[in-house]
């Protein structure tokens, strides 16, 4: 193993080992209302549906101006609740049918390290990414995501079993000279 890899897998375990905790709510988008626009409740989850529906009859339909391009991702994640350290692994596939719009589906798994106790689930969401400039090279992007998990113990500790993923977040995607994608 080279060093590179030796570093990143050092500080993924010591991010994975270590207690994290936040004393308030993730905030929501600024800007776009009064408190942000976070997909937690819904009223926002039907509004996001419903713009989801008509960006996907719009780049069908309407804007036919390329061809669907299909992308394999992955991502990872490190994320500090009340109470203990949630990781995150999704794989899944994205059919992009506008520069502007694609849809993604992955299959979630997770792990949880809580003091009053671990477990593992798995779940599977689905995406809807908007990109602000998509046929630039750099471009930032909205994306909601809206899914189902089960966890295989109580999540978090003395929780439920069954929930519902719902996430918001913002990125940016750079494309590279052989069309393939950072996120």
């Amino acid at each position: 193993m080279d060093k590179v890899s030796y570093d990143i897998y050092y500080y993924l375990f010591l991010i994975s080992t270590h207690s994290y905790s936040q004393s308030t709510h993730w905030p929501g988008i600024p800007l776009l209302d009064e408190s942000g626009v976070v997909l937690l409740n819904q009223t926002t989850f039907i509004g996001v549906i419903s713009t989801a529906a008509v960006s996907y009859g719009l780049a069908q339909f309407v804007f036919k101006d390329n061809k669907p391009l299909h992308f394999h991702q992955a991502r990872v994640g490190v994320f500090g609740t009340y109470g203990g350290t949630i990781i995150m692994e999704n794989y899944g596939i994205e059919k992009r049918l506008a520069p502007w719009f694609g849809l993604g589906l992955e299959i979630n798994n997770q792990q949880w390290i809580y003091e009053d106790g671990n477990g593992a689930g798995m779940g599977l969401n689905t995406y809807y990414r908007w990109h602000l400039l998509g046929k630039k090279k750099l471009s930032p992007y909205l994306e909601y995501g809206a899914g189902f998990f089960y966890g295989f113990s109580e999540f978090p500790p003395n929780g439920t079993n069954f929930t519902f993923n719902l996430t918001t977040q913002l990125g940016a995607e750079y494309t590279l000279d052989t069309k393939d994608k950072i996120r």
